[in-house]
């Protein structure tokens, strides 16, 4: 995986989580805390930790060290 491909898929991830957030925001605003909306937010906090794992991993490659 080359670096362009690397930094596109953290950003899709960070996208992701923020569409995810605004979906639970809009739907507990018209329905309530139900179902959907918890699983919204377990896709937002989803996306949100892998594209920070991958920005780490990055970040650490990009330094010249080993990830974990």
């Amino acid at each position: 995986m080359n670096s362009k491909n690397f930094i596109l898929q953290i950003a899709f991830n960070y996208i992701m989580s923020i569409i995810f957030i605004w979906f639970t925001i809009n739907s507990v605003s018209t329905e309530g805390w139900g179902v959907f909306p918890v699983l919204f937010v377990l896709f937002a906090t989803s996306d949100f930790v892998r594209a920070s794992k991958l920005l780490e991993i990055y970040l650490q490659i990009k330094k010249g060290g080993k990830p974990k």
